[in-house]
């Protein structure tokens, strides 16, 4: 058999052929799990010393300063 043959074990090939479901149920899973952990931080104020920064930021530059 040749190392491109399609029904070599993914092991002999290097290759894995996972089912795209499996994938799906993984990405759903994780995404579950970062919800459980960080979605509370939604819902926290930004601290005082990140809003004046963005402050900063959304403010034009004057002319002569780089």
């Amino acid at each position: 058999m040749s190392k491109t043959d399609k029904h070599q074990p993914a092991s002999r090939t290097g290759r894995l052929r996972a089912d795209p479901r499996a994938f799906s149920a993984v990405r759903d899973k994780l995404g579950e799990q970062l919800r459980a952990m960080y979605g509370k931080l939604e819902d926290e104020p930004l601290p005082d010393r990140l809003l004046n920064l963005l402050r900063q930021l959304d403010q034009p530059r004057s002319r002569g300063k780089p």
